[in-house]
């Protein structure tokens, strides 16, 4: 099938193009920004137009010859998103009928079971009815949160679980949802595709919870090992412009924008709870039935240590999503070059802790080490083995080996007691002169909570001092040390 995607490099679309390419499908994109699109991963894989939705010649050059129009896009971040939209799914819906596109697949936004709604949902709401209203057969699939990590709604709850130890009792709390992992959203996208013709319909698409949005704020603080927030009565009624001062508050605390964020917030004052799940039986439930909020932001805390989410797994952030998702990542690193051979440099990595130390100054590890056994940790100093390369599973004195590639790279995780996940990757190689050698340091800090960002700032502050000097440290000890037999 050939499909046409509009929003691809968008949230949603980036991880719906992957589904559709790894399915056999031919897909064409729409590509506004090509920072973006050359970021995505299957840019070599598709067939791009330049343009955007208020080109109609380019909208129409993108569903030429297209089975089906997948439509993601949302103008949210300007104060002028609702008309944007409407006239953008009016041009759309014109094109792919005039192009005998055969199924038009929309995702947009639940509404609300009561009469409090939003400029945000009900333009998802208008562009549904627009496509709903045209000659294309639609499937208009409706959510509220998509639950994983670079969703906008999902990352709002994560940076205010983690940093805002005390919540206003303002009344959204209490109000319901039913959040879908995103998983689940991108099977029944695909699954649409295959919907027969006489289908042209809204969808509710969601997950098998329904829970408050204080709910969600408290299992993400238990399912990340974070303390419970606490809520106190707000003593004067929200005034008229809280949404506004609230998107100020998300601005200052989230990778959101306050443009971002105000419609979102907005967007909390009712419920928004599935009214049917008649997609089970349409499209199918997702393989081993519909993921819970617990498995879904469990697969959301997956490792953000790692440079980059692993392949194929939609979960985790990806480099195209807003910059910050995923939750705070400290990084430091150096690279630090040596007169000595890839063999004599990588000996002393090998070799570090114990009794050869970590050529840090003014005793900086017996200090840390000391802080950690008074609070109870394993502190600095338990050794290492003698007599053989380092294993994974191995004690380093306070870390422990989690990675290790003989003669290329060692990574150490923190055994100390941190307020998140600490790890020191070791990695040498090679001068391209072919003399000499590099050794690259890397520090990464997953901080937990508010004591995690302090803890990650001072981590920064001292890094070059310390760690820095511990490079340094090393590439000069293997110029001079024989080698270990």
């Amino acid at each position: 099938m050939r499909c046409a995607v509009i929003g691809a490099t968008g949230y949603i679309g980036v991880r719906l193009v992957r589904r559709l390419l790894d399915a056999g499908h031919e897909v064409t994109v729409l590509v506004r920004s090509r920072a973006k699109f050359v970021a995505t991963g299957w840019a070599e894989e598709v067939e791009p137009v330049d343009g955007d939705l208020a080109d109609p010649a380019a909208v129409a050059a993108l569903v030429a010859g297209a089975d089906a129009v997948v439509h993601l896009a949302h103008a949210l971040e300007r104060p002028d998103f609702p008309e944007r939209d409407r006239a953008a799914a009016w041009t759309v819906s014109t094109a792919a009928s005039d192009a005998g596109v055969r199924r038009l697949v929309y995702l947009g936004g639940l509404r609300p079971s009561s009469s409090a709604s939003s400029r945000h949902l009900s333009s998802r709401a208008e562009v549904a009815d627009v496509f709903l209203a045209g000659d294309v057969p639609t499937a208009a699939l409706e959510a509220s949160i998509v639950v994983g990590s670079g969703s906008t709604s999902f990352e709002m709850i994560r940076y205010l679980a983690e940093r805002v130890p005390v919540l206003p009792a303002v009344p959204w709390l209490a109000h319901r949802t039913q959040p879908v992992a995103i998983a689940d959203v991108l099977h029944y996208l695909v699954g649409a595709l295959d919907l027969p013709a006489d289908v042209d319909r809204r969808f509710d698409i969601g997950g098998p919870d329904v829970l408050s949005y204080l709910e969600l704020i408290r299992r993400y603080l238990r399912l990340a090992g974070l303390p419970q927030s606490a809520v106190v009565p707000v003593p004067v009624p929200v005034p008229p412009g809280g949404p506004a001062l609230a998107g100020r508050v998300v601005e200052a605390l989230t990778p959101l924008s306050r443009e971002l964020a105000t419609p979102l917030i907005e967007s909390l004052a009712g419920d928004l709870v599935c009214a049917e799940d008649d997609v089970l039986t349409a499209i199918g439930p997702p393989p081993g039935g519909r993921t819970t909020y617990d498995a879904a932001v469990r697969a959301a805390l997956g490792r953000r240590d790692e440079p980059t989410a692993p392949a194929g797994d939609p979960a985790l952030a990806g480099p195209t999503d807003l910059a910050g998702s995923g939750g705070t990542v400290h990084r430091w690193g150096t690279t630090e070059p040596s007169p000595a051979d890839v063999r004599e440099l990588w000996s002393v990595v090998d070799g570090i802790g114990g009794d050869a130390g970590w050529f840090v100054p003014l005793r900086a590890w017996t200090v840390w080490g000391w802080a950690d056994q008074l609070l109870g940790g394993v502190g600095g100093y338990r050794g290492r083995p003698s007599g053989r390369a380092l294993e994974v599973g191995d004690v380093v004195d306070g870390w422990c080996v989690e990675a290790v590639e003989p003669g290329v790279r060692l990574r150490l995780r923190s055994e100390m007691r941190t307020p998140g996940r600490l790890t020191l990757e070791l990695a040498v190689d090679p001068d391209v002169s072919g003399h000499g050698s590099h050794l690259r340091l890397d520090v990464v800090f997953v901080p937990a909570g508010l004591a995690g960002l302090v803890y990650g700032r001072a981590l920064l502050a001292g890094a070059p001092t310390v760690f820095g000097a511990m490079a340094r440290g090393i590439a000069a000890r293997a110029a001079v040390v024989p080698l270990r037999p």
